[in-house]
């Protein structure tokens, strides 16, 4: 009976080849989208995964009454460890992240990015699998280091690297006392390379607050469980003698200042501060399963239009003995002979749709490395279990429901039902192809606004250097920035703290005070010449020169948001202080266009600029900005790297130019845009070829009343209008129950960002005409086809 099912199934496939196909690729597509995007989720959930430890793995982090801190005080992983009975080891950690650290090993020279220095008790916390050493022991001797697989290949090649030596900085040297076994599945915080640093000891006390903290408890603990420990331990020895309050008490006014904690495999989907990519995977989760959807649906349309072929041999099967029953699951086995089919060809499609993903987003997914091989098959099993069911479940049910004495007797119609499902069907695809093309339309016309708004500041032809020594940020800065100015093409050179477009930029603020009150701002340090260098408008009083109070911190400038926050109304009369630091005012001596810092998520922060270090509180790192001149800039970028060799001899320059590095800023959305674009294209595509061969199959079952028509002296237009017409009225009805989910949706999307367009009809209404425009015209050829056909050829049969 299966081998009769098996190729009754083929011989149908075979003889309506066209339709078959377009319902195969159709499906094809949206399995391929949905899968790819089901393996990213999968990616991203497996975050922090790679070892069970890692669920009693804790950050703690450190806020203020309106502040969250980017980093933690250098003695709180002590404090907690030897004072909280739950935990049983902390580190204190300075990550690199994607900063690049010099190393030097013999004469050669490298840079490495994901560099820790940490404690020694790093590894107690961390459950790094070792390949040579003892995570135990690792890092318990001073300057020692651990590096990955990976580093020890690039630096050491086939060589063992146990007890070799490796420069860092070109300022102390490291012995390598472990090789750690990259993890199978990603972190939030990648490690290649963790050293004790030989001055760590002289970096310990609580005015250094530049470590991030974690903690490993006995046992898998609720976050705010441990969260409610650390807080009030660190209240009691920390805050309390300041307020003089009892924790409780403390809380009960309403006052931030403590500690929260994060569970580390919640720390990159759902962290309690930062970004996340969670809502940019959910967002392409659920426009490729809408996609999935209009391919299902796609394919129920044409096997309900088509289902007129197969009544006759549907009568004759009841007549020979066959129940409904029978007939529903050959027909659903007829599907899912199909659904497989897709799911082949949506495997090769997906074989080609990853290195392009992988490239676009900077992941690896691999459906045979993931290590969750069984789990992932599951999950495609399932998807493809839903889609047959979607797919086939009412046309099988359609099918199988034929009255037999009707159909034999040549009576093939179903009534309005089936016409009704085919209706609501058509609605609902094209409502998800509009809502597709909204989308593409909202998400080209941010993007093109964010890409051409003006940032308040000009990048273009500012060339970013990253210096690693100090004294090149700080005091040796005077001599470089003359040295680069003697560079023909080298217009001007300035410092500063926070560089516009950088990927992470510190945005903790500072309590300036003013006129007795308090004002959270963020500290900037810059050099006289970064305003000039960047373009950036003066509103208001003067710009830094090289005079005395200039120069060391007796003067600074401010941001418009600054000033509105501070309610200056002239500069010049106007004086702030640092923190601790009452007995040293700053006058404010001018007053700065906003320009836009951190891209256009988030608004201008309100931000003070000073020169120097000397009013209590000390900032360094940051880059030098230097500004070129002229069409041929190949000449100064050249000159200036040879330069740089005398500067810091010790170090290769690294230069990026500020605008691209801006538009880095822009990678995700423009990541997003094209992965809107792909899936509208698509979805409409999907859509148009169901409305193409649905035309087609039903223009066909109406050739005779088409030839009778115009026998009769029906004209084009008139029969365009009579077979058109019910497909445009669906269209049209699908385009308004879009136009508010896009609407929606958009608004949602939006607000995201800080600066964004304002959503207006015309965006909405080009779209939806743009729909209209293009099914018309594709019911439209299968009506002029039909239009031009021979009328006799067409009634000979009669």
């Amino acid at each position: 009976m299966i081998k009769n099912y098996f190729k009754a199934t083929l011989r149908n496939l075979w003889k309506n080849k066209a339709y078959s196909s377009i319902n195969i690729l159709g499906l094809a597509i949206g399995l391929a989208s949905f899968l790819v995007i089901l393996l990213y989720l999968n990616h991203e959930l497996s975050y922090d995964r790679w070892n069970p430890e890692l669920e009693r793995v804790y950050k703690v982090s450190e806020r203020g009454e309106d502040d969250i801190f980017e980093t933690t005080r250098a003695p709180l992983a002590a404090l907690l460890r030897d004072n909280a009975s739950q935990v049983t080891s902390a580190t204190s950690i300075m990550a690199g992240g994607s900063f690049e650290v010099p190393l030097s090993v013999a004469d050669k020279q490298f840079y490495q990015d994901n560099t820790l220095s940490a404690d020694s008790l790093f590894f107690r916390v961390f459950p790094y699998a070792f390949i040579q050493g003892d995570s135990f022991t690792a890092l318990n001797r001073p300057n020692a280091m651990v590096i990955s697989d990976r580093v020890a290949t690039k630096l050491f090649g086939d060589e063992n690297p146990m007890g070799k030596t490796v420069r860092v900085f070109n300022g102390f040297d490291c012995e390598v006392t472990g090789v750690l076994k990259t993890p199978d599945k990603p972190s939030h915080m990648d490690v290649d390379l963790v050293y004790r640093a030989p001055y760590e000891k002289s970096n310990f006390h609580w005015s250094n607050q530049s470590f991030q903290t974690y903690i490993k408890t006995k046992e898998t603990l609720p976050v705010a469980d441990i969260e409610r420990v650390v807080d009030e331990l660190y209240y009691n020895h920390r805050v309390k003698e300041s307020e003089g309050l009892t924790y409780q008490a403390f809380r009960d006014e309403g006052h931030q200042v403590g500690l929260f904690v994060d569970a580390v495999p919640d720390l990159h989907n759902f962290p309690k501060h930062g970004d996340s990519n969670i809502t940019t995977v959910s967002v392409l989760l659920v426009l490729a399963a809408l996609l999935l959807l209009a391919g299902a649906i796609n394919f129920s349309n044409l096997s309900i239009a088509a289902s007129i072929r197969r009544a006759k041999e549907v009568g004759v099967k009841k007549v020979l003995g066959s129940s409904r029953a029978r007939l529903f699951w050959q027909f659903m086995g007829e599907t899912a002979f199909q659904c497989f089919i897709a799911l082949g060809l949506s495997m090769l499609l997906l074989s080609v749709m990853l290195p392009y993903f992988n490239r676009e987003f900077g992941v690896k997914l691999d459906f045979l490395q993931t290590g969750s091989t069984i789990s992932l098959l599951w999950q495609f099993l399932l998807s493809l279990l839903v889609v047959t069911l979607l797919s086939g479940m009412y046309p099988a049910i359609f099918l199988s429901r034929y009255n037999t004495s009707k159909v034999l007797k040549g009576d093939y119609s179903r009534g309005t039902k089936g016409m009704a499902l085919r209706n609501a069907l058509i609605v609902v695809q094209f409502v998800v192809a509009a809502f597709f093309i909204f989308g593409t339309v909202v998400v080209s016309q941010q993007l093109h606004y964010m890409q051409n708004q003006d940032t308040g500041f000009s990048g273009e032809q500012v060339l970013r250097i990253q210096p690693y020594m100090q004294k090149s940020r700080d005091d040796g800065f005077g001599a470089i920035r003359n040295t680069l100015l003697q560079i023909p093409g080298v217009q001007s050179v300035a410092k500063t703290t926070t560089v516009p477009g950088d990927v992470f930029v510190d945005t903790s603020t500072v309590a300036f005070k003013h006129r007795g009150e308090a004002y959270r701002l963020t500290s900037v340090k810059v050099s006289a010449d970064y305003f000039n260098t960047l373009g950036i408008d003066l509103l208001e009083g003067r710009l830094f020169n090289n005079g005395q109070a200039d120069q060391h911190t007796r003067t600074a400038i401010v941001n418009e948001t600054a000033a509105r926050r501070l309610g200056l109304q002239q500069t010049g009369d106007a004086y702030i202080t640092f923190p601790y630091c009452d007995s040293v005012p700053v006058q404010v001596i001018g007053v700065v266009r906003d320009f836009n810092v951190l891209g256009f998520e988030q608004h201008v922060q309100p931000a003070v600029y000073t020169i120097g270090n000397e009013a209590c509180m000390f900032q360094s790192g940051g880059a030098i900005l230097v500004k070129l001149s002229g069409g041929d800039l190949r000449k100064p970028v050249t000159a200036i790297e040879e330069a740089w060799k005398t500067i810091e001899p010790g170090f290769a320059i690294r230069h990026t130019f500020l605008d691209d590095n801006f538009q880095q800023l822009f990678a995700n959305h423009l990541r997003l845009q094209r992965i809107v674009n792909f899936f509208g294209i698509t979805a409409i595509a999907i859509a148009l070829m169901g409305l193409f061969a649905l035309t087609a199959f039903l223009v066909n079952q109406r050739t005779k009343e088409i030839s009778i028509r115009k026998v009769l002296g029906a004209g084009i237009a008139d029969l365009g209008l009579l077979l058109g017409r019910d497909f445009i009225r669906l269209i049209a009805i699908a385009v308004l129950i879009a136009v508010p989910l896009g609407w929606w949706a958009a608004s949602e999307w939006l607000k995201g960002f800080a600066y964004r367009i304002p959503l207006t009809g015309w965006l909405f209404v080009t779209a939806a005409l743009g729909v209209l425009v293009v099914a018309a015209l594709t019911v439209g050829i299968h009506t002029f086809k039909a239009t031009r056909a021979n009328i006799a050829d067409s009634l000979r049969d009669e």
